[in-house]
């Protein structure tokens, strides 16, 4: 819980980095000393040494500061590497996810004090739900995974339910290699190949009434 002291508001000097990436850390230390419900736009712009109208210019409210958080991370997540032809989709998918918890190690408190807060907020909640489902989407097809029709949904769905499952243990991962994120995420990953709506992750070149 975020102490008197630590909440108090202080002006920065400008920091290095786009305006954007300048607001997001802002927005992230903020987070870390106010708590995500108490962030405010006056206030990031303070951090980031920004006017407020230049701050609302790059992210207009805190619904988008937090859509704005999760691109970065898919920016992180998906455009590094290349995928070895002899992995398998499932490979594939624990490698991207592990890069995922990997980018939010980077800011690992600020990130957990930004799900933490959120979850106790329904309407930013509903914003950043819709948009994982756009995180979701992209890392399966990374992973050489077919996202299209009925049998698409549920894959999205299931690596949902994966990426819950392996999330609750990163947020209590106390290990330097995040080793008990990576067996929760190889746990979540085994029981999703049983599920007959997974298809087991099954990529692109199989044929949907097989997958089925």
């Amino acid at each position: 819980m975020a102490t008197k002291k630590s909440a108090k508001k202080t002006a920065k000097k400008e920091k290095a980095g786009t305006p954007l990436e300048r607001v997001i850390d802002a927005a992230l230390d903020e987070a870390l000393a106010s708590g995500w419900r108490q962030v405010s736009m006056e206030a990031v712009a303070s951090r980031a040494g920004m006017s407020l109208g230049d701050v609302l210019l790059e992210v207009p409210n805190k619904a988008k500061l937090l859509v704005k958080f999760i691109d970065q991370i898919d920016e992180r997540t998906i455009r590094p590497g290349k995928a070895a032809p002899e992995e398998s989709s499932r490979d594939r998918l624990f490698e991207i996810l592990m890069r995922r918890f990997d980018a939010m190690n980077e800011r690992r408190e600020e990130a957990k004090a930004v799900i933490s807060g959120v979850a106790r907020d329904p309407a930013t909640a509903f914003v950043g739900l819709c948009r994982l489902k756009k995180s979701f989407v992209m890392m399966l097809e990374a992973a050489g995974v077919n996202t299209s029709g009925p049998i698409g949904c549920l894959r999205v769905a299931g690596l949902k339910a994966v990426a819950a499952a392996a999330l609750r243990a990163w947020m209590t991962d106390d290990s330097t290699d995040l080793s008990k994120t990576m067996a929760a995420l190889d746990r979540a990953l085994d029981r999703a190949e049983k599920l007959a709506g997974m298809a087991r992750w099954r990529g692109r070149k199989a044929e949907e009434p097989e997958a089925a």
